[in-house]
């Protein structure tokens, strides 16, 4: 990893059009003058993708603040494997349960594409979810916003074929990580057939089975850890499906 004190983010949401903050993500949900106080937290470090930011059962405690880049959240399970649990963007901190009640990591944390966040330490960001009753509350909702996804990602990658449940994930993934694209919507986070499959608890090969079926009804195009969504609504149609 690398200190960068310069890097810029595209676009802009955050105060003075620096970075643009994921919807509904703590930097978002804050005041501009709050965001920009919780801007100044920390220091800058840069990761490279595939470097780590957390690893699971550490004990150390520090939260990073995304600024730019993305991130991905997993878990070793029982039989060796590995679980994707989550993928954090601009706006999101990852970390923040370590720093509040200081007990082992309790995920990974990589970073899926070069990535800058800004790495605090625990007391500063309990100082400053002290000091400020806007930063406070929005860290709240943030947690709150964490754990309904999480139990709702339990749900779907429970039940379904495997071209619904890939579905799902991709119609998720549509609503937080969508860029325009002169055919569609294309997901700005670079997901392997492995990653797909991780989220949407199926094998590789099931995941290669549903993108072929999502193509054949014309709602999806692939590429190379590329997905664009031709039709959006077509593919929220075959999410809602109940049939296994």
């Amino acid at each position: 990893m690398r200190s960068e004190a310069t890097r810029q983010g595209r676009g802009g949401r955050s105060p003075g059009g620096r970075y643009h903050w994921t919807p509904g993500s703590l930097l978002a949900e804050l005041p501009p003058d709050a965001a920009e106080r919780f801007l100044g937290l920390g220091r800058p470090v840069t990761f490279a993708a595939g470097d780590r930011l957390i690893s699971e059962g550490s004990s150390e405690t520090s939260p990073f603040l995304i600024l730019t880049g993305c991130v991905k959240v997993t878990s070793d399970a029982q039989d060796g494997g590995t679980v994707l649990l989550a993928l954090r963007t601009p706006g999101e901190v990852v970390g923040e349960l370590a720093a509040l009640d200081d007990r082992p990591r309790s995920a990974t944390v990589t970073a899926v594409r070069p990535t800058l966040t800004r790495v605090m330490t625990a007391r500063a960001l309990r100082e400053h979810l002290r000091a400020s009753a806007d930063a406070s509350e929005a860290m709240h909702r943030a947690m709150a916003g964490k754990l309904r996804g999480a139990t709702r990602y339990r749900v779907d990658a429970a039940s379904g074929s495997a071209t619904t449940r890939v579905a799902r994930v991709l119609d998720y993934l549509l609503q937080h990580h969508a860029q325009p694209a002169p055919d569609g919507l294309r997901i700005s986070v670079p997901l392997s057939h492995t990653d797909l499959a991780a989220l949407a608890n199926i094998s590789d090969a099931s995941v290669q089975r549903a993108l072929r079926s999502l193509r054949d009804t014309g709602a999806v195009t692939t590429r190379y850890r590329n997905v664009l969504v031709r039709e959006p609504a077509l593919l929220r149609t075959i999410a809602a499906r109940e049939t296994s």
